[in-house]
């Protein structure tokens, strides 16, 4: 790996504190991309207050980039203008389908390795791993035009986010007891815990 930056949360408003420390004023004026495409394929919108008004704090420039119907060259001039990207929680073969339709996919895994920080929540977190397919447990796979479920491979672990939520740690715990990835592990987080990756290390927050 390279000098890649990420923090892979497990729900944005519980985990955000932690983002916050984590970033301080280190990008202060600087743009953020937010991509709400998971979300859409679950047919809600992330709202402002939770969503987009933490990061406008922050000093961001929040600027919304929903990836269907995107062309590479678009992805990759919104890119080009952020330091940070933020991918929201959703629907993650839907969220992975449209990274890869839009060109996304390779695009950002370049910026990442050039600097840009990767922000992930739920979904967002789940695609930055090697193989997404442990999340038919959770998610509809039918809502991607195509099976293919190859992660962003970012980190060399699985993450199972909301291990405590109230609606789904149940169903979230028994998916982290089935978990077989042949040798690859699996990390649970609770919705206010935070995976730092610097580089080839970690540590959650």
């Amino acid at each position: 790996m390279t000098k890649q930056e990420l923090l892979l949360a497990s729900e944005l408003t519980s985990g955000f504190s932690k983002i916050r420390s984590i970033l301080a004023d280190r990008l202060y004026g600087t743009k953020l991309m937010i991509v709400p495409t998971a979300a859409y394929g679950e047919g809600w919108k992330p709202d402002y207050e939770s969503h987009y008004r933490p990061f406008e704090e922050m000093g961001f420039e929040v600027i919304d980039f929903d990836l269907v119907g995107k062309s590479p060259d678009q992805v990759s001039v919104a890119l080009n203008e952020v330091s940070v990207v933020y991918v929201s929680g959703g629907n993650t073969f839907y969220l992975l389908d449209h990274m890869r339709r839009s060109g996304f996919y390779d695009l950002v895994r370049t910026r990442i390795s050039d600097g840009m920080i990767y922000i992930g929540s739920s979904a967002g977190s789940v695609v930055a791993t090697p193989d997404i397919g442990y999340a038919d447990a959770l998610d509809d796979r039918s809502k991607a035009s195509e099976v293919n479920d190859a992660g962003l491979n970012l980190v060399n672990f699985a993450i199972l986010p909301h291990m405590d939520h109230a609606d789904f740690s149940t169903l979230v715990q028994k998916t982290y007891a089935a978990f077989d990835g042949n040798g690859t592990m699996c990390l649970g987080l609770n919705d206010d815990q935070v995976i730092h990756v610097l580089a080839d290390s970690f540590r959650v927050v």
